[in-house]
């Protein structure tokens, strides 16, 4: 093994190989031993050659020359004693791994328009050999110095030998997700870069931002980050006809014309120009049509229309739903499509399960708890609650009644058994109606979180003052909707807001509107009632389909005499409704929040009744308003189990990751629990035509978060998949059971983009230092590996003194001294 002393020079060479790899070369010296005796040599040597050619008759530059030449043989003879090598650094041969990844997604299984060979053939023929045992010229010689790890990766990463198993069947492109799993896979490992075969078009797109932050990060901490060189797989596609869904997103309101909206992103190729979407429900019926018109304007060849299917007739709790793309009925000899993979996907529909308990809390009899009972007696959604003051509370004396009589003679010959007909002289009347049992609500207002957040998911407050409340339930109210996410809704009359004294409690705190300013300049009279702009984007706040008529609608609704005038509103409040008075005042008539977990709302206005007394039509259309309201009080409010369902990715695994949230009777999390959960698959059939048998998990207990319970469903096959959570307590009785759902469309998100993706695999390469190639730039592709900054190098030396040609240099040196002399006719 040499020692080398010191660097004579250094510069980069080629190896001679069939890639030509950059080494660095160096100059060095084997054996030092003699190191003193060649210094001390060739100093007496240059003191020699000083003093004999002072004395030489050679003058000016020939005798310089001379000298020169002569010193160089005689330091190069003495230099041999040290043993001069030839030092090459250079890729360590099988010592650095270059991963290559192939895409087996079906996207790359589309054949061009007018060819009868897929988009994915090119690559198949790059990287698979002409027999298993054969590589491609091109990786054969990039195995001459590394170790090849080939792949292919659809929705998982697999190992692959020689490419056989690349058939372009795969249901997904995880094209982030496999190289991420790559990277963690030769953390540890001389890894020398990656190279990857796809068309960008990848099915995780959505964690690009992610693994950009973690190469980022990792570069920003010094650790080495193997460049990603892309391939581009495919081409743009040109005149070709296709119609596609490219996103689907499904929303639900309280508007009872169309409780579910589904928008979907419809897009057309070719020259296109209409179309309709349907939707199928579970038992095959075709509940939905909607006609699709395609703009003229087009981006990369491809239409696109934004288009809202409302389905009124949607079931309770979890419904599944596939929309299609179609062209219109009636079309003659339609257009051949690239694929019909991407014309349908499957969404769940979550509209909860009633009935949802509302409580009505009032300080007097009124006409408004009439038209609102009314207006829910055929909804089987909302259960309401009644808890009505018919009498003050009087002060306390002693009455000259019968002998030993305490209770109010105004119940006098009714049942003693019924509480609120023994009312004493010093507490308030009060009526309940519509309770579950004699016990609800016996004494009132409810005093404990638990007879309040079990029983109720909303509160409405008419009518009456602060005063009705102790301040122990101002605090429950305000836990009610900050802790336990319920909603408290304040309607207008003469005790509420500023005349109830609201002003500094509790309950004001948390409502939309500040209660510290009065009204000036009188009463509000001849009031008119319309919807402000953010009032008009809440569907829940509109009772007709479109805005024509719901104008028409607002145009020809009674005026209002009875406003309580809000002069501001909080910060983060929205003034949904508004009105204008005959002294052109124009004050906020409906204002909602976000409070905690919950929501507040408040409804200025004293005399909505006065709405249903003209008409039957305007009747219908005031109960429609308070159906609306209510369920929007009641639609996000959380019940003691809550269900969580997210997409994510275990390595290369589909994972839908479920979680449930458990809460004790006082809505604390609960971890004293257990949680089961069962999963039937929907839109799916076995090899022998039926369903597939639904799958039971146990929920496991979270070791970070209390009151949670999770588990992991793996599938990657399309479908629904309904949710049912049965959650008992420590004693095993059943505290609820819940239900929820979602849908997976692996085809449709394959067939999602068709064309090559470069923006995507432009992102990877410029973040790890790679470049893009395309698939016939192979040969480029090879010289760019050729120049990496590999891992693992390894020192080749070469001597130096025994060679022919270093005896020979000195040997001419002083051929050319004894030439000069002679020329100048010295000899």
């Amino acid at each position: 093994m040499f020692s080398p002393v010191f660097c004579v020079v250094s510069f980069w060479k080629n190896t001679g190989l069939l890639i030509d790899y950059p080494t660095l070369s160096s100059l060095g010296f084997a054996n030092d031993n003699w190191l003193l005796a060649v210094v001390l040599f060739s100093v007496g040597a240059l003191v020699f050659l000083l003093i004999s050619y002072r004395r030489s008759p050679l003058r000016g530059w020939p005798r310089w020359v001379a000298m020169l030449l002569k010193g160089s043989g005689l330091i190069l003879l003495a230099f041999s004693l040290l043993e001069p090598v030839w030092l090459d650094e250079m890729p360590k041969k099988g010592g650095n791994d270059l991963v290559i990844l192939a895409d087996n997604s079906r996207g790359l299984a589309i054949q061009q328009p007018g060819e009868d060979k897929p988009l994915g053939r090119e690559m198949q023929e790059a990287l698979q050999g002409d027999s298993e045992d054969v590589l491609p010229d091109w990786m054969a010689k990039l195995s001459d110095t590394f170790r090849l790890q080939t792949y292919v990766f659809d929705r998982r990463l697999k190992r692959s030998g020689n490419f056989t198993e690349l058939d372009l069947s795969g249901n997904a492109s995880t094209v982030l997700t496999s190289l991420r799993s790559v990277r963690n896979r030769y953390a540890r490992r001389a890894h020398a870069g990656t190279v990857i075969f796809t068309d960008g078009n990848a099915t995780d797109s959505e964690s690009i931002d992610s693994v950009l932050q973690e190469l980022g990060e990792a570069a920003a901490e010094g650790k080495p980050v193997a460049p990603v060189f892309p391939v581009v797989v495919g081409q743009q596609i040109e005149g070709a006809s296709d119609l596609a869904i490219d996103a689907i997103s499904v929303s639900k309101s309280a508007f009872e014309d169309a409780p579910v909206t589904i928008s979907v992103s419809a897009q057309a190729r070719g020259d296109l120009r209409a179309a309709e979407l349907f939707a199928i429900d579970e038992k095959g019926k075709e509940v939905h049509v909607e006609p699709v018109a395609f703009p003229d304007r087009e981006e990369e060849g491809i239409r696109e229309s934004q288009v809202r299917m409302k389905i009124a007739t949607v079931p309770e709790g979890i419904s599944f739903y596939r929309i299609g793309i179609r062209h219109p009925k009636g079309t003659e000899s339609p257009p051949k499509e690239l694929t019909t993979e991407n014309d349908q996907r499957i969404v769940s529909v979550d509209r909860g399960r009633g009935p949802y308990r509302i409580l009505y809390v009032s300080g007097r009899p009124n006409w408004e708890y009439k038209f609102i009972r009314r207006s829910i007696a055929k909804d089987s959604e909302i259960d309401l609650v009644g808890l009505i003051r018919i009498a003050k509370r009087e002060p306390k004396f002693e009455w000259r009644g019968r002998t030993g009589e305490s209770s109010n003679p105004l119940f006098r010959g009714f049942n003693s058994d019924v509480p609120e007909e023994t009312q004493k002289y010093d507490e308030p009347v009060l009526v309940r109606l519509n309770t579950k049992t004699k016990e609800e609500l016996r004494d009132g207002f409810p005093k404990s979180a638990e007879q309040l957040f079990l029983n109720y998911r909303a509160i409405v407050l008419d009518d009456v003052e602060a005063e009705f409340f102790s301040q122990e339930q101002m605090d429950l109210l305000d836990r009610f909707v900050s802790q336990r996410g319920g909603t408290v809704v304040m309607l207008g009359g003469q005790e509420s807001f500023q005349q109830g004294k609201w002003n500094n409690t509790a309950v004001g705190r948390m409502l939309p509107v500040y209660l510290d300013q009065t009204g000036r300049g009188g009463p509000s009279l001849y009031a008119t009632y319309n919807l402000s702009r953010e009032g008009w984007l809440e569907p829940w706040m509109r009772l007709r389909g479109t805005q024509t008529d719901e104008e028409t609608r607002l145009a020809y609704m009674p005026e209002f005499f009875s406003v309580n005038q809000i002069q501001a509103i909080k910060p983060g409040a929205s003034i949904l409704a508004t009105i204008t008075d005959s002294r052109d005042r124009r004050l906020p008539a409906l204002i909602t929040q976000r409070y905690g977990e919950g929501k507040t709302a408040a409804l200025t206005i004293g005399d909505m009744w006065r709405w249903g007394m003209r008409d039957p039509e305007l009747q219908e259309d005031l109960a429609k308003s308070w159906r609306q309201l209510l369920r929007w009080a009641v639609v996000e409010v959380p019940g003691r189990v809550t269900l969580e369902t997210q997409s994510v990715s275990d390595g290369t695994l589909p994972v839908t990751e479920v979680t449930a949230r458990v809460r004790d009777r006082e809505f604390r999390p609960q971890d004293d629990a257990s949680v089961k959960f069962e999963v039937a698959q929907h839109f799916a059939k076995t090899e022998e035509g039926e369903k597939p048998e639904p799958r039971l998990l146990n929920g496991e207990p979270s070791l970070e978060e209390a009151g949670v319970f999770s588990t992991r469903h793996f599938a990657d096959e399309e479908g629904g998949f309904r949710l049912k959570a049965t959650t008992r307590d420590g004693e095993g009785k059943v505290i609820a059971e819940s239900e929820s759902g979602w849908a997976l469309n692996p085809a449709a998100e394959e067939f999602r983009s068709i064309g090559p993706n470069r923006d995507l695999l432009e992102q990877i390469a410029n973040a790890t230092g790679g470049k893009v190639f395309e698939i016939g730039q192979l040969d480029q592709l090879v010289t760019a590996l050729s120049k990496l900054e590999v891992p693992v190098l390894e020192i080749k030396e070469k001597p130096l003194w025994h060679t022919p040609w270093f005896f020979l240099l000195a040997l001419l040196c002083f051929l050319g001294e004894w030439g000069l002399r002679r020329w100048k006719g010295i000899l």
